[in-house]
């Protein structure tokens, strides 16, 4: 059997998740940040938006879910990664430590379809929970690079404050209502989830499901 056919549902189309559920608030972080190959939408592959929608409308009255990013273009990969790497070296980061820990923070930009970074293959999502008042308190700004991003900073610590209590309890909720539907972690990034991608596949002992791809019709 070939690489290909082991990814046996990459020819699974990218869906818009625009106006697909009341529970679903879409909030294109990189567009708004003007960074290129962005759009105002938000895709994901028909299997992993069929989840997405199912968790939000099974969550709490008067709770929603807040997507970020889905689908990544190369062009805006590419300058996600550049622009980390500038970012690391204005912390002072050495090259040797840049080059070893990059990649627990942003994926190489790599257009082969079998080693695809995550939010290339259209499984991967970047989300967060709101109420009516907006985004719900989970202690770190999306894509913050501190160690207080990383999924389990607040577990096992003690005397912690009000807001970082409910930060906890916010991702430990999050983290349940996706790994229940299936998704797997990040545990760098509390707003990281895959489901059918090489993280995904390791973590379950199995093949992906998807590997890089391409919108077959522009974004908005």
């Amino acid at each position: 059997m070939s690489a290909l056919q082991k990814l046996s549902k990459q020819e699974e189309p990218l869906v818009s998740m625009a106006n697909c559920s009341l529970k679903i608030n879409i909030y294109p972080s990189y567009f708004l940040q003007k960074i290129p190959g962005t759009s105002d939408d938000l895709f994901l592959r028909q299997g992993v938006a069929d989840k997405i929608i199912e968790i939000a409308e099974h969550l709490p009255e008067g709770l929603f879910l807040v997507l970020i990013d889905g689908w990544r273009s190369i062009e805006t990969q590419r300058y996600i990664y550049d622009q980390t790497i500038v970012q690391f070296r204005e912390a002072g980061y050495s090259e040797e430590k840049i080059q070893k820990e990059i990649s627990d923070f942003v994926a190489f930009p790599s257009r082969d379809p079998f080693k695809p970074a995550p939010h290339y293959t259209g499984a991967a999502i970047d989300l967060t929970l709101s109420d009516r008042n907006g985004w719900l308190e989970m202690g770190t700004d999306f894509d913050d690079f501190h160690q207080e991003a990383y999924l389990d900073f607040y577990e096992g610590k003690k005397n912690l404050s009000e807001k970082e209590k409910l930060a906890k309890e916010n991702r430990r909720f999050l983290r349940e209502k996706m790994e229940n539907a299936g998704f797997t972690h990040n545990p760098t990034e509390w707003w990281h989830y895959s489901y059918g991608d090489r993280t995904w596949a390791r973590e379950n002992g199995t093949d992906p499901l998807y590997g890089g791809t391409e919108l077959t019709f522009g974004p908005s």
